[in-house]
C-alpha cells in the first residue's frame, strides 16, 4: 500500500521536463546568477523526500521481514512438539513454501526499495554537483567580465589624464603667446610715442627757428609764423592723442583674447590666432609708418 501511494508521488515540474531527460539530471530555469533558488530547493526538497520515503520501505520490508521469520521459527517449534504424524509433515510442508515465497517477495521488495533510494539519491547528487558546477562557472564568467570592465575602466582615466594634460599644455602655450603680443604691442606704442614727442620737439625748435626768422622779417611774417607753429603743434598733439586712444584699444583687445584663449574650442582657437597675426601685421606697418 504505502508503495503504490509512493510510486504516485510526482517529480517537481522543472524546466524542459521529460522522462527520459530526468532519468539523467534534472534541468532548472537560469537566473542571473545561477539556478533558480526557488526550482532548486524543491527539488532537492522533492529528493530527500524520496530517500525518507524509500528509507521507511526498508524498513517497513525489514520489520515483515523479522515478522515472517519470526512466524517461521513459531510454525517449526509448533511442527516439533506435535504429534499428528502425516497431517503434521503436510503442515510443515505447506509452511514452509509459504515462508520461502513471502521471504523471497521480501527480498525482492527490500532489493528493489534499496536500488530505487540509490537511484534517487544519485540523481540528487548529479544535480546538486551539476547545479554547483553551472554557478562557479556564471561567477567565475562575471569574475572575468568585472575584471574586463575594470581594466577598460582604468583605460579610460588614463586616456581623460592624457587629455587634460595637453589641454593644460596648450593653454600654456597660448597664454606665453598672449603675453608675447602684448609686450610687443607695449613696446611699439611706446615707440610710437617716442616718435611723436620727438616729431613735436623736431617741429617747435623749427617753429621756433622760423620765428626767430621771421622776427627779421616783420611782424606779419612772425603771426603766420606763429599761427603756423601753433597749427603744427595742435596737429602733433592731435596725433599723439590720437595714438595713445589706438594703444588703449590694442591693449583691451589683446585682454579680450587673453581672457578667450584658455576656454575658447579649437575652431575659435585657430580664429584667435589669425586675429593674433593680423594684429602683428598692423603693428609691423605702424612701425613702418
Amino acid at each position: 500500500m504505502n508503495a503504490e501511494l509512493d510510486a504516485d508521488r510526482e517529480r517537481p515540474t522543472l524546466s524542459g521536463d521529460l522522462p527520459t531527460v530526468l532519468e539523467a539530471a534534472p534541468m532548472f530555469r537560469r537566473a542571473p546568477l545561477g539556478y533558480d533558488r526557488f526550482q532548486v530547493d524543491t527539488y532537492v526538497r522533492w529528493a530527500e523526500d524520496e530517500l525518507a520515503t524509500a528509507e521507511r520501505e526498508r524498513e517497513h520490508l525489514e520489520a515483515r521481514q523479522h515478522r515472517t521469520s519470526a512466524a517461521l521459527d513459531d510454525a517449526r517449534e509448533l511442527l516439533s512438539h506435535s504429534a499428528g504424524g502425516a497431517d503434521f509433515l503436510r503442515l510443515s510442508r505447506r509452511m514452509g513454501t509459504l515462508l520461502a515465497a513471502a521471504t523471497d517477495e521480501a527480498e525482492e521488495i527490500r532489493a528493489e526499495a534499496e536500488a530505487h533510494a540509490a537511484r534517487s539519491a544519485a540523481e540528487a547528487e548529479r544535480a546538486l554537483a551539476e547545479a554547483g558546477a553551472e554557478a562557479a562557472g556564471i561567477v567565475a564568467a562575471a569574475v572575468g567580465r568585472a575584471e574586463e570592465l575594470a581594466a577598460r575602466a582604468g583605460q579610460l582615466v588614463a586616456e581623460a589624464d592624457q587629455t587634460r594634460e595637453d589641454a593644460r599644455a596648450e593653454l600654456a602655450a597660448h597664454r606665453t603667446t598672449a603675453r608675447a603680443v602684448r609686450q610687443r604691442a607695449d613696446r611699439h606704442a611706446d615707440q610710437v610715442r617716442q616718435r611723436a614727442e620727438q616729431d613735436a620737439a623736431a617741429a617747435l625748435a623749427q617753429a621756433r627757428q622760423d620765428v626767430v626768422a621771421l622776427l627779421s622779417t616783420g611782424r606779419d611774417e612772425r603771426r603766420r609764423a606763429d599761427a603756423a607753429a601753433a597749427a603744427t603743434r595742435a596737429r602733433l598733439d592731435a596725433e599723439v592723442e590720437r595714438l595713445e586712444q589706438r594703444r588703449a584699444a590694442l591693449l583691451a583687445d589683446l585682454a579680450r583674447i587673453a581672457e578667450r584663449v584658455p576656454t575658447a574650442p579649437v575652431p575659435q582657437r585657430r580664429r584667435v590666432r589669425g586675429q593674433l597675426e593680423w594684429l602683428r601685421a598692423h603693428l609691423r606697418s605702424r612701425v613702418t609708418s
